[in-house]
Order: C-alpha cells, then structure tokens, then sequence
C-alpha cells in the first residue's frame, strides 16, 4: 500500500514537471488605480488611537467609529 501511494506521488510529480509554466502577464503602465479612493470603515472603539493621522471620524457608535480613510 505504502509503494503504490510512493508510485502514484512521483508519477504525479513527473507530470507536474512536464507541464508548461504559463506567461506572466504583466498590466498596462497606464492603467489607473482606483483603489486608493477613499473608503468609510467600521473601526472599534478601542483601536481608534491606532488610525493614521489623515483619517477622517465621522460618526460613532457605543462599539465603533465610523472612519474615512
């Protein structure tokens, strides 16, 4: 039992060998990041000291601020 599975896991890793590795594809340099627009998150109460300096609150909760960022 422990031959065949010695057996199956080196055939399997002779095919993992033979296979191609695909291209990288690499994106357009002009491409615009519109991730970076800014976003309202929940953050608690007790983390609040821990935000960056730039943030913005913009309401609060009994558990949570609700920060800008």
């Amino acid at each position: 039992m422990f031959e065949e599975r010695l057996e199956t896991i080196r055939s399997v890793c002779e095919n993992l060998k033979l296979q191609t590795k695909p291209k990288l594809r690499i994106g357009n340099q002009r491409r615009v990041i519109t991730s970076h627009k800014p976003k309202v998150r929940k953050i608690p109460s007790w983390c609040i000291d821990r935000i960056p300096s730039d943030a913005q609150i913009i309401g609060e909760t009994e558990l949570h601020y609700l920060v800008r960022h």
